[in-house]
């Protein structure tokens, strides 16, 4: 005889193995009758079972997004190193990006990509301590320049003005193109491009006549030139080579990171 509704209570794993038989095509009344149970009980209980089914399928959706959503937030971070690394800027986040930094260090603590980070955010100090010192000791030379003084005068203060303003400094300036630390340090350049930057800011914006332009461009050349023995380029050309072996390095570690497109370990803010 067939047990009766509600007469017994019935496991998980029974409604789970109803479940299994009806979803293969067994009828509800077979299964009642080889499990010798009521067709309303094994019913019910396929019913519950199915449910909850559909709702641990759906956690395992819910669960599997919230893993996508995390590693690919990971992943913007790391592409985010590697886009600083190939400008030139320290590898410095904050807020949101900061707290996404710190799961990835929870992820892979004994990651080499952080002591190369430490490494390449001294080394990018060094550079722009140099490159503000540079600046400085230029400003300084044009602004203690008498013919440039006398200038300055007859333009009521403009000409310094726009020098200092010129020369203020903003590291992430280096930022607007690649720094190109796979060839030796571009000294002349360097020297030229500061030269330009004050004449081209001068002349666009102080109303000078021929013989003050003149006057100017040839105390930035002559400036130009002297710059050649300052000591800054000489740590420009030893921090150069430093900085090209630590981006190498960094770059491959956080480029391997990036293609795996899953970060080993965990974190505090992983969904499971």
């Amino acid at each position: 005889m067939s047990k009766r509704k509600g007469s017994v209570s019935i496991s998980k794993e029974l409604g789970l193995k109803w479940l299994k038989l009806y979803d293969d095509r067994i009828t509800i009344s077979k299964i009642a009758n080889n499990d010798g149970y009521d067709y309303r009980t094994v019913k019910k209980y396929i019913g519950i079972a199915r449910s909850e089914q559909e709702l641990k399928d759906q956690r395992s959706i819910v669960l599997r997004n919230a893993l996508e959503r995390h590693f690919a937030d990971l992943v913007n971070i790391i592409e985010i190193m590697m886009n600083w690394i190939d400008t030139g800027q320290a590898i410095e986040f904050a807020g949101d990006d900061e707290f996404l930094q710190n799961a990835l260090h929870d992820h892979i603590p004994r990651s080499p990509v952080w002591a190369l980070t430490r490494r390449w955010n001294s080394s990018i100090a060094d550079l722009t301590r140099l490159e503000i010192s540079v600046r400085g000791k230029l400003e300084n030379k044009i602004i203690s320049d008498t013919s440039l003084a006398a200038i300055n005068e007859r333009k009521g203060g403009e000409l310094f003005k726009r020098i200092r303003s010129t020369f203020k400094y903003n590291p992430k300036d280096r930022g607007q193109s690649q720094l190109k630390l796979d060839v030796e340090f571009p000294e002349n350049e360097m020297r030229a491009n500061l030269s330009r930057l004050v004449s081209s800011a001068v002349l666009a914006y102080v109303d000078l006549d021929n013989k003050e332009s003149v006057t100017v461009k040839n105390i930035l050349a002559n400036m130009n030139s002297e710059m050649a023995t300052w000591e800054e380029f000489a740590g420009f050309k030893d921090i150069y080579p430093t900085l090209a072996d630590i981006r190498t390095k960094l770059k491959e570690e956080l480029r391997v990171l990036k293609w795996k497109r899953i970060v080993t370990g965990r974190c505090l803010l992983c969904p499971m």
